[in-house]
C-alpha cells in the first residue's frame, strides 16, 4: 500500500495515569475524552492500513467520491489526531532540555527497534535477506517525526508566545495553501505533466495541529454547530483534493503524507477533538475500554502493522483480496484490539521498556 502511515502521541500514554490522580473531577472527565480520541485515531490509522476495499481507482476512468470512499477520508484524522491530543497535554508544560531529549531519544530509539522487528519478519515472510531494507524503517515515520517536532517545540516555547502562532500562520501556508492550490492546478488539468506537487515540508505541519491541540485543549466548551461545520467542511475539500490526486495518479489518496496536510484534514480533526474532548460517561465497562484502548495507543500504533505482516504471511488470501467495507471495518476492530492486548501484556513484562515514552 502507498505510503503506509501513522502515528502515535508521545508522552501522554504514561503520564495520563499520574496526571488523573492530580486533576479534578473535571479534569478526569478531559482525560477521558482524550484518551477516547486516541482510540478514535488508532482505529482510524489501522481501518485505512487495512486497506482492502476496492475504491475504484482505474487507469482511464474519471474519479467522484462514492458515500464509502467518503467515509474513508475520515481516516486522514488518525495522525492528525494524536498530534493534537499530543500538544493538548505535553505543549504548556515547557520540559526542559534534559527531558526533552530524553524523551525525543526514546522515540527514536522504539522506532527503530520494532522497525528492525518489521524488518526481520519481511525478510522470513520473503525467504529474502534483501528485504531487510532500510527503507522498513518508515513504517513507524511518525515516531521519528513526533522526536524532531519535540525539539523544536521546545525551542518555539522558549520564544515569545507570538512565535508560536507565527510558525503556524506560515505552516497554514506551506505546506496547507500550497497542497491546495496544486491540487486546484491539477484538478482543471489531470492530465498535467506534473509528477510531484504535494508537500509536508518534513513533517513540520505536525507543528499546526500541536500547537491546536494545545490551544483547544485549554478552551472552553464551544457551541454544537462549531464541530459540525469544521466537518462539512472539512469532508467537502477532503473530497475535492481527493478527486484531484486520483485522478492525477489513479492511487489511494493518502500515500506520501498526501492528506496530513491539507485544510480539509485540519477541520475534520478539530471537529473530531471538539466533539470529543469533553466526553462525559458514566465510569463502567465502556470508560474502562477507552481507557485500555487509549493507554495502549502506542502498541495499537505499533502492532498492528506487525499482526498484517504475520496474518498476511499465514493467510495470503487475506492479504491480497478486496472485501465488503463492512469486513474491512470489523478486521480493523480486530487488529485494533488483538494490538492493545498485545501491547497491555508487553507494558506489564520486563520488557515494557520497549513501549514506555
Amino acid at each position: 500500500m502507498a505510503g503506509i502511515t501513522t502515528l502515535l502521541v508521545g508522552n501522554s500514554f504514561d503520564e495520563i495515569s499520574q496526571v488523573s490522580h492530580i486533576m479534578t473531577s473535571n479534569s478526569k472527565q478531559r482525560i477521558l475524552g482524550y484518551d477516547a480520541l486516541k482510540a478514535i485515531a488508532a482505529f482510524l490509522v489501522v481501518l485505512y492500513h487495512v486497506g482492502m476495499v476496492d475504491f475504484g481507482y482505474r487507469e482511464g476512468v474519471y474519479y467522484y467520491p462514492t458515500l464509502v470512499q467518503v467515509i474513508w477520508l475520515v481516516c486522514a484524522c488518525g495522525v492528525p489526531l494524536f498530534y493534537m491530543v499530543n500538544g493538548a497535554l505535553t505543549v504548556h508544560r515547557k520540559y526542559d532540555l534534559k527531558k526533552t531529549i530524553t524523551k525525543s531519544a526514546r522515540l527514536v530509539f522504539i522506532g527503530t527497534f520494532w522497525a528492525i522487528v518489521v524488518m526481520c519478519l519481511y525478510a522470513l515472510r520473503d525467504h529474502d535477506i534483501y528485504s531487510f531494507s532500510l527503507p522498513r524503517v518508515g513504517y513507524y515515520w511518525f515516531l521519528f517525526s513526533l522526536a524532531l517536532i519535540y525539539l523544536i517545540n521546545y525551542v518555539i516555547c522558549r520564544l515569545p508566545d507570538w512565535c508560536k502562532w507565527l510558525v503556524v500562520l506560515i505552516l497554514l501556508v506551506v505546506p496547507f495553501a500550497t497542497n491546495l492550490a496544486w491540487d486546484i492546478v491539477i484538478l482543471k488539468n489531470p492530465d498535467t505533466t506534473l509528477t510531484s506537487w504535494r508537500s509536508g515540508v518534513f513533517t513540520l505541519y505536525g507543528l499546526v495541529y500541536l500547537y491546536v491541540g494545545d490551544y483547544l485543549g485549554s478552551a472552553k466548551k464551544t457551541r454544537k454547530w462549531i464541530p459540525a461545520i469544521c466537518a462539512i467542511i472539512g469532508l467537502i475539500l477532503l473530497s475535492i483534493e481527493t478527486i484531484a490526486v486520483v485522478n492525477h495518479t489513479h492511487m489511494q489518496f493518502e500515500g506520501g503524507n498526501y492528506c496530513f496536510p491539507t485544510y480539509g484534514a485540519l477541520l475534520l480533526s478539530i471537529a473530531f477533538f471538539l466533539m470529543v474532548k469533553d466526553i462525559r460517561i458514566k465510569e463502567g465497562a465502556v470508560t474502562k475500554l477507552i481507557t485500555f484502548l487509549g493507554n495502549n495507543a502506542l502498541g495499537i500504533y505499533i502492532f498492528h502493522l506487525i499482526l498484517m505482516i504475520v496474518v498476511g504471511a499465514c493467510f495470503p488470501c487475506l492479504y491480497d483480496m478486496e472485501v465488503h467495507p463492512v469486513f474491512a471495518i470489523l478486521m480493523a476492530f480486530g487488529y485494533t484490539f488483538a494490538s492493545a492486548v498485545i501491547s497491555d501484556l508487553i507494558r506489564r513484562s520486563p520488557l515494557g521498556f520497549l513501549l514506555k515514552l
